[in-house]
């Protein structure tokens, strides 16, 4: 009669060789989806800020990865990719520079999707963090629904719902225009809301319009700002002394082909930006 257990040690070395590869993979999957995903946008031209961003993430040893921004001689090639029609006449609307910075953005809202990242945290390259960046980077404390969340602080806005996260943060919806894509984060479903969003259209808005200002007519768009910010451009920082921006003199050269609004489309946005002065609160930084 056979024994419990006598055949074990022949049983052993297939169950090993049966299961240990699908826990490897299975806790792969885990380190992927935990990991956090930072990118940080930058011409191969800028050393400098290059060397401010790796200086400024390495006091908090939180690790990210350059992304080499698009630049004009291929944005062309890149905006075919998602299908997007661009204007370069002298009556476009926005300067090649834009274009590429736009471009640069939605690249990474696809890689996000490709690599199957549950979120991606998308920076430029003049930013400075505040405390407890690394924990709040780790973007597990927002809700399925959400699409972006705002990191940057960055305008006023109307502190309304508060839900409250880590760190002795918040996060607030946004229900006004902001401007600046300088932090924040995008999940796998907002990755695939922007790209919907952006694919087959012509690109004649700033990215940081479409983002913070443009999409928040859409009453399914889910976006909410982290309070205090975790991040705010040099400029604020260093006001008399900051990195010069690379789009100011594209952006002059098309000020004035923007389209022009009507006296009633006027007088609503003199209101609105009126009602903000008057009842919105700053973004703190921390």
């Amino acid at each position: 009669m056979q024994k419990c257990g006598e055949n074990f040690y022949d049983f052993l070395p297939h169950f090993l060789y049966y299961t240990v590869p699908t826990f490897y993979l299975f806790g792969l999957l885990i380190m992927h989806n935990a990991a956090q995903h930072n990118y940080v946008i930058s011409l191969t031209t800028e050393q400098k800020r290059r060397k401010h961003i790796t200086e400024e993430f390495g006091k908090q040893n939180i690790p990210f990865e350059f992304f080499d921004a698009i630049t004009p001689d291929i944005i062309e090639e890149t905006a075919k990719k998602f299908n997007i029609t661009l204007d370069r006449s002298p009556k476009a609307k926005l300067s090649d520079g834009e274009i590429g910075c736009a471009l640069s953005h939605i690249v990474l809202w696809d890689l996000a999707l490709e690599n199957n990242l549950n979120y991606i945290n998308i920076f430029e390259d003049d930013i400075h963090l505040g405390e407890n960046a690394k924990e709040l980077l780790e973007v597990d404390y927002i809700s399925d629904d959400i699409h972006v969340l705002k990191l940057e602080a960055n305008g006023k806005m109307f502190f309304k719902q508060p839900k409250s996260v880590k760190c002795d943060r918040n996060v607030y919806p946004m229900t006004v225009k902001q401007s600046g894509t300088a932090g924040y984060t995008v999940t796998a479903k907002g990755a695939k809301y922007l790209l919907e969003l952006v694919k087959n259209k012509p690109l004649d808005v700033a990215v940081d319009s479409l983002v913070f200002e443009d999409f928040l007519h859409f009453k399914d768009y889910k976006i909410v700002q982290l309070s205090p910010g975790i991040c705010v451009q040099d400029f604020v920082v260093h006001p008399n002394n900051h990195f010069e921006s690379s789009l100011k003199e594209g952006r002059d050269r098309v000020h004035g082909n923007q389209r022009k609004f009507s006296i009633l489309e006027k007088i609503k946005n003199e209101f609105g930006r009126v009602k903000i002065k008057m009842f919105g609160k700053q973004v703190p930084f921390k």
